[in-house]
């Protein structure tokens, strides 16, 4: 009687890497007719316990990375903010800018507020205003104005995160100097500081300006037509400390 046939299972191929795994082609040919040894299996259970090493490895890690006591954090950086020019914010301004105002005499008006607003970054300086009269001109006292009127209010000091803040107390009066009526302009001015000498901001970069037209009426009519207006020539220099003799094309100005 013949012996019955021992059945030779296929090799199954279980890599541990990819450096160990075979080829595709190769797989293929491994059964019992090619006539390759078999390797002897390890036991079923041979690999059973790395899986829950490997878990417990990598959970012994994460709470090492993870637990407060364990984190590496650098030191807490602080910006100081840096100083900004007072801006005069364009929405809100009264009057408007863009009209002609008519002053004095027997149909415009004798005084008016002026409101305005700034935003500013300030360092702790507060921000000084003060009032042009057709700048642009040279005085007898070597200034690129006809007057000026610094004595108002100022701003105390505050943060762009503050917003804009109003000005407070900022008025024309057509009565305190006369002037000749016609064509003449009014500017605002704000800065962290103005230089002495020359009523001008000690640093023009850190000013912001703006400008009305206005007509000084007379006795009679007084139509809002501009005519015959000041030499807008000069202006305030850039840094006064350095400005020499006239300040004609000493600086710009937006106004």
């Amino acid at each position: 009687m013949p012996l019955p046939k021992k059945e030779v299972p296929l090799l199954v191929a279980r890599p541990l890497s990819p450096a160990r795994s075979f080829a595709p082609e190769a797989l293929q040919d491994l059964t019992a007719l090619s006539g390759v040894r078999r390797r002897p299996s390890l036991p079923e259970g041979h690999f059973q316990g790395f899986g829950a090493l490997a878990r417990r490895s990598l959970q012994a890690f994460l709470l090492a990375v993870l637990a407060p006591g364990c984190l590496v954090t650098a030191e807490p950086v602080t910006y100081e903010p840096q100083q900004t020019p007072p801006i005069l914010v364009a929405s809100g301004l009264d009057p408007d800018p863009r009209s002609i105002l008519l002053v004095g005499g027997d149909l415009g008006l004798p005084e008016f507020p002026i409101v305005a607003s700034v935003a500013s970054e300030d360092a702790g300086e507060s921000v000084k205003v003060a009032l042009y009269v057709d700048y642009g001109e040279m005085n007898a006292f070597n200034q690129p104005f006809r007057w000026a009127f610094p004595n108002f209010q100022e701003l105390p000091a505050a943060t762009l995160a503050d917003g804009p803040r109003p000005l407070v107390g900022v008025r024309w009066n057509s009565t305190v100097y006369p002037l000749d009526a016609g064509c003449h302009r009014l500017t605002l001015v704000v800065t962290h500081e103005f230089d002495t000498q020359t009523g001008c901001p000690k640093d023009l970069r850190d000013s912001s300006q703006i400008t009305w037209q206005f007509r000084q009426c007379g006795v009679g009519d007084c139509p809002p037509i501009l005519e015959n207006c000041p030499s807008a020539a000069a202006s305030c220099p850039l840094d006064p400390t350095a400005a020499t003799g006239d300040m004609k094309d000493a600086g710009t100005t937006g106004g």
